[in-house]
């Protein structure tokens, strides 16, 4: 039970995951087949000290906050990311503005179409997707009854499991003024090897998580300063 719920505590990575592999390509081509779906999600790549990630909300000089009481968390992003409004029916615009055409737009579109239904806050970084892969970032609430940080640390390590996620990593830290959980992993996608960072908390009946996802070896250096803007609404 504890397993399922919190796979779900970290479904964004698993959507996150099958839109992000064909973000950016803009070859009228087939699309690669979707990484994996289960009910979690969040990769990352282990690099900065766990104390980095502690996140205290506060919204970084020159950055954008994004988000609000109708996904229930608030985040900020840099300069040179686009922030695509799932709530609204801007993901169509959001696909236009990509460039993103044939297969690959569609399968963004059913993607999108997951996060929507957690009322995910969504941005990607736009000079990777020109690269052809876009760094995301994602945060979100699923309602749960895990209260406490172990049992939402067994959970997400089941859900890594499931994932078929290496190289994970999960450590205690403060998250939103809570405690909380900071999780690294690598996982192999048709889209290549994929990193992640992600910081859960569980709040009452939910559980909150905002994940940074890149491809190995370009996970942003102000990864760990995005996850410390995540609050909770």
């Amino acid at each position: 039970m504890v397993r399922r719920l919190i796979a779900c505590a970290v479904v964004g990575t698993a959507a996150a995951l099958s839109l992000t592999g064909c973000l950016g390509d803009k070859k009228d081509e087939a699309a690669p087949p979707a990484p994996p779906t289960p009910p979690s999600s969040a990769p990352s790549q282990p690099s900065s000290p766990p104390s980095s990630a502690s996140t205290n909300g506060g919204t970084p000089a020159g950055w954008k906050t994004v988000g609000g009481p109708e996904n229930g968390v608030r985040m900020s992003i840099p300069d040179g990311w686009m922030e695509i409004d799932l709530t609204s029916g801007e993901a169509e615009q959001g696909l236009k503005r990509l460039g993103l055409q044939g297969a690959n737009e569609e399968l963004l579109r059913q993607s999108f179409a997951s996060l929507e239904k957690q009322k995910a806050v969504y941005a990607v970084e736009t000079r990777a997707a020109e690269r052809g892969y876009a760094t995301n970032v994602n945060a979100l609430c699923t309602p749960t009854p895990v209260s406490s940080v172990e049992a939402l640390e067994a959970g997400t390590r089941a859900g890594m499991s499931q994932l078929g996620a290496q190289d994970v990593e999960i450590t205690r830290t403060t998250v939103a003024g809570r405690a909380g959980i900071r999780t690294t992993y690598t996982l192999r996608t048709a889209a290549g090897t994929l990193t992640g960072r992600q910081v859960q908390v569980a709040d009452g009946s939910r559980a909150c998580s905002l994940t940074v996802t890149a491809r190995d070896g370009e996970m942003p250096g102000n990864a760990d300063q995005i996850m410390g803007t995540l609050e909770l609404l």
